[in-house]
């Protein structure tokens, strides 16, 4: 009678979870039709006096399907429940089937022995079929451990972006012997446990963190690195796909053979999607390059001649500049001619510096091209533009620089007047040394504030005929 009302109780029950309210008890579905079925068979038996060893079969048979029925009821409140819901913790599929493989084995160990079932002799007398067993499972039981080590470390979840040993993919899987990853062309990849713990493995995400795609492109020597950085930075915040925040960082990395080497680092939310990332980006640096004139040389065995490229430091560039000038502008001109002929056009990068304050002057400057900024005791204090000198106080007198200028947001073409080119002005016409030195005393005085608006001297204090001294240093050298 008791077992007609289990066979009554499991069947119902198990009926009763196919209602959706009860969907998270599924699981208790199967061993509620095997302990029913077992119960069957135990009803069977006694009622049909059957032999005393099938009797036997059948007790061990309900005793084992019952302590099944319990053990599964068991996990399944812990992991569902009290993980899952009470603590919010999601443990690994692997490692709940490996839990509940153990409570299995051990529950079904003692449920034996407490029928009086000895299975230590078995087990004892089954040393080599164990070994033989072992050896032939060597590999599976690797792949077992490599999985339990994965999903405990639990970094490598269903849905997670990795690369593998230069397979990039998506996980879909994970189990006891395999993970199955999903390639970018739509692969199913089967790799087992113990090559992916093995391997040197990139977790790309699943795009909750910007990841930096690197990308590198060579342009030629003639064209300066900043005008290059900037274009390919414009090209970068064009392609939907690169992130604004972190910015594009464009890097010079490589004096090439043929080419000036940059690295892009492109900042995206979609890293497995490197490919297709470097693919627009290429193509867009390609056709904007160009557009620009940026020639993107290639190594090649047969004779290039390149397009004939007008010099940016040429005479009449450096002789105009001296014209613009106040220092030099009632120069004569063919003193300005000798002069431009001796010096040369530097360029410097946004933020380079071009003078330091505490270095030795070797050379004064005039601003070309671009903003220079003057900065003294960690502050800004001017901003020079086309026309304007810098230097030449510290370079006349031979004393140290005591201020710095550097260039500003933008690259800065500055002319370089050196020993030589001011010695070439001065060798050709001698007068002019009183000149240059009153104007470049008034300039100083100015700044000093010891001159009025309109630029007369107010206390010279020999500043002019101490720099006339110096000036005619240079002059018969």
């Amino acid at each position: 009678m008791l077992d007609a009302s289990l066979i009554v109780l499991c069947l119902v029950i198990a009926l009763s979870l196919r209602a959706e309210p009860l969907r998270r008890l599924r699981p208790m579905t199967g061993p509620l039709l095997i302990t029913a079925a077992a119960a069957s068979a135990h009803l069977l038996a006694v009622t049909f006096d059957a032999d005393p060893t099938l009797q036997r079969a059948a007790d061990v048979a309900l005793v084992l399907a019952l302590g099944f029925l319990v053990a599964r009821g068991c996990l399944i409140l812990v992991f569902d429940w009290v993980l899952i819901r009470r603590m919010g913790v999601a443990p690994p599929r692997l490692m709940r089937e490996v839990v509940a493989l153990i409570v299995y084995l051990v529950l079904g160990f003692f449920l034996l022995r407490s029928l009086g079932i000895e299975i230590t002799g078995i087990i004892a007398t089954s040393a080599v079929i164990t070994v033989v067993v072992g050896l032939a499972l060597q590999q599976t039981l690797g792949n077992l451990l490599a999985g339990l080590a994965l999903a405990w470390e639990q970094r490598l979840g269903i849905g997670t972006w990795v690369e593998i040993d230069g397979r990039v993919g998506i996980i879909e899987q994970t189990g006891w012997r395999s993970f199955i990853i999903r390639s970018r062309t739509d692969q199913r990849l089967l790799i087992p446990n113990a090559e992916i713990g093995s391997s040197r493995i990139t977790i790309l995400g699943s795009g909750e963190r910007p990841a930096a795609v690197r990308i590198r492109v060579g342009v030629s020597y003639r064209v300066p690195p900043d005008a290059v950085k900037a274009e390919l930075a414009s090209v970068a915040r064009g392609i939907p796909s690169v992130l604004s925040f972190p910015a594009p960082r464009i890097l010079t990395v490589e004096w090439a053979d043929s080419a000036v080497v940059y690295e892009c680092r492109l900042w995206t939310d979609r890293p497995w999607a490197q490919e297709n990332l470097t693919d627009e980006f290429l193509t867009r640096a390609y056709q904007a390059l160009a557009r620009a004139g940026m020639e993107i040389p290639f190594p090649q065995r047969t004779l290039h001649r390149a397009p004939k490229v007008e010099p940016s430091d040429t005479t009449e560039r450096r002789l105009a500049a001296l014209h613009d000038s106040d220092l030099f502008h009632e120069v004569p001109d063919d003193a300005l001619a000798s002069m431009a002929e001796n010096s040369r056009i530097l360029r410097f990068a946004p933020g380079e510096e071009i003078v330091r304050a505490g270095e030795e002057s070797t050379a004064m400057y005039l601003v070309l091209s671009g903003e220079a900024v003057v900065t003294m005791k960690q502050r800004d204090i001017a901003r020079l533009e086309h026309g304007d000198v810098f230097g030449e106080i510290a370079f006349i007198t031979g004393s140290v620089r005591t201020a710095t200028v550097r260039a500003g947001d933008t690259a800065v073409e500055a002319v370089e007047l050196d020993e030589a080119s001011l010695r070439s002005l001065l060798d050709a016409h001698p007068d002019i040394a009183e000149e240059l030195a009153e104007k470049m005393a008034a300039r100083q005085l100015y700044d000093q504030g010891i001159v009025d608006e309109t630029g007369a001297l107010v206390s010279p204090a020999g500043v002019v005929s101490q720099l006339k001294r110096h000036l005619k240093r240079f002059v018969g050298r």
